[in-house]
């Protein structure tokens, strides 16, 4: 039982709450079995308050796992927030959240899988937005850019 978002009684198991996929309901303990207790082989990234793992579900579609970390002071706040907005908000340029679990090893957001990575990859990963620039615009405007 819970009495808010962030604490979980040790004798009630994990939940896993899917919004809206389009997939059957997979359980915690579903999610835990196939990316072997959120394994550091299936992590994607980091970001300051969480890790991102990749889990290949049963019906051959990926999610995303954002697991906030607990002892991050914001964390439940973060993952209330996301919950409110990203939750909310569809937009075929934003990554939809598909569910959340609440667990003693921390609270998990459930994301479209994303295979190119985030725009933070895109932006930034081996001086992506510069060789676009360049393709785009030409050397030129691409020369002015980095003087």
């Amino acid at each position: 039982m819970t009495d808010n978002l962030g604490a979980v009684s040790s004798n009630v198991p994990p939940k896993l709450v899917i919004l809206h996929m389009n997939m059957a309901l997979y359980v915690y303990d579903d999610i835990m079995r196939m990316t072997e207790n959120l394994s550091e082989k299936y992590i994607i990234g980091y970001g300051a308050s969480s890790t991102v793992y990749r889990c290949d579900l049963k019906n051959c579609k990926s999610v995303a796992i954002k697991k906030l970390y607990a002892h991050y002071p914001q964390s439940l706040k973060e993952f209330e927030t996301e919950l409110e907005t990203v939750g909310s908000i569809k937009h075929r340029n934003l990554v939809s959240l598909q569910g959340y679990s609440l667990s003693p090893a921390g609270n998990l957001l459930f994301y479209d899988y994303m295979e190119n990575g985030s725009l933070w990859d895109v932006l930034h990963g081996e001086c992506r937005l510069l060789r676009y620039f360049t393709q785009v615009f030409g050397r030129n405007v691409t020369n002015n850019l980095v003087q």
